[in-house]
């Protein structure tokens, strides 16, 4: 009887082990299938990893998983509908045709206040200079100017609609800053009909151009001449002294003078043929009346033409 109640516990223990045994087996199966399932399925929605042939590793679930959820995020941004994009065209035309109607006038006030883009200073700014000049005079900066010369060359051309000759009587003088100086251009009407012109003009180098001032000037002025008419046109121009002293101009001993000339639209042709026998007078830009060439500090005139008693 004890022999049998011994071999009865030893194969009950030995079908406890082998079950335990089996057990622990089914569910290292189950897991395996299981998670071979999950990767298998998200390979197949994951193109970029469905080229990995074997189920991804334990560290690389995480990131795959980061990866995808971030694929399938909808997008946040929303579409603009096409009534909103009309009129934000709308709005960015009418900015810029704004834009571009102001630019002119806003550029010249510009220029005209900072000397920029070789525009010179008006002859009101002259007129203080030399007043400031006269009550405050600078010794050293007298002297510099004393002994630097400048040579100013003189560019004239005209539009290509334009029927006239222009050119400057001399091709350069020679001044010394702090000096004024009185040139001429010439200009013929080769038509056979009144031409009305307006003339631009531009000072180079840039950094010169803010001590280069004219007191009187046809430029900004429409002339007009009858036909086959030749006239001459004064300038009368003043350099800064301070120029002499200035380290950003040590190495400026040329500028240049240019101007185009443009034909302006006959819309008072038939008042110009009324006036065909008169005069004709060159209008002179600048403020007020100025005193003649030598009334300035060392004025003095280039060439033999002396300035018509019509436009001085």
């Amino acid at each position: 009887t004890r022999a049998i109640m011994r071999a009865a516990q030893r194969l009950a223990q030995r079908l406890a082990t082998s079950a335990s045994s089996w057990s622990s087996s089914f569910e290292t199966i189950a897991s395996a299938c299981s998670t071979s399932g999950r990767h298998v399925a998200m390979q197949s929605r994951m193109p970029h990893v469905a080229w990995t042939r074997s189920p991804a590793q334990p560290w690389q679930q995480p990131a795959m998983w980061r990866t995808f959820a971030s694929e399938q995020l909808p997008k946040r941004k929303e579409k603009a509908t096409a009534a909103e994009l009309g009129m934000y065209g709308a709005a960015a035309a009418i900015a810029m045709i704004g834009f571009a109607y102001a630019s002119v006038p806003l550029y010249k006030l510009f220029c005209a206040a900072t000397g920029y883009g070789g525009t010179v200073a008006g002859a009101t700014t002259v007129e203080e200079k030399l007043k400031r000049r006269q009550e405050n005079p600078n010794p050293e900066i007298e002297k510099a100017a004393e002994t630097r010369e400048i040579t100013v060359w003189f560019n004239a051309d005209v539009a290509d609609d334009m029927p006239w000759d222009f050119e400057p009587t001399q091709e350069f003088v020679r001044v010394n800053p702090g000096k004024s100086t009185l040139v001429f251009f010439t200009a013929k009407n080769k038509s056979d009909k009144a031409i009305t012109g307006y003339s631009v003009y531009n000072v180079t180098p840039d950094r010169a151009a803010q001590y280069f001032n004219k007191i009187q000037c046809f430029c900004f002025e429409e002339q007009r001449l009858r036909a086959g008419e030749k006239v001459d046109m004064p300038v009368f121009f003043y350099i800064d002294p301070e120029m002499a002293s200035d380290w950003n101009c040590r190495n400026v001993n040329d500028i240049t003078l240019s101007y185009v000339f443009h034909k302006v639209d006959d819309a008072d042709l038939e008042e110009s043929e009324e006036d065909d026998d008169a005069p004709t007078v060159i209008k002179l830009h600048g403020p007020g009346d100025h005193p003649p060439p030598r009334a300035y500090p060392g004025g003095r005139a280039a060439g033999n033409i002396a300035v018509p008693a019509s436009v001085a």
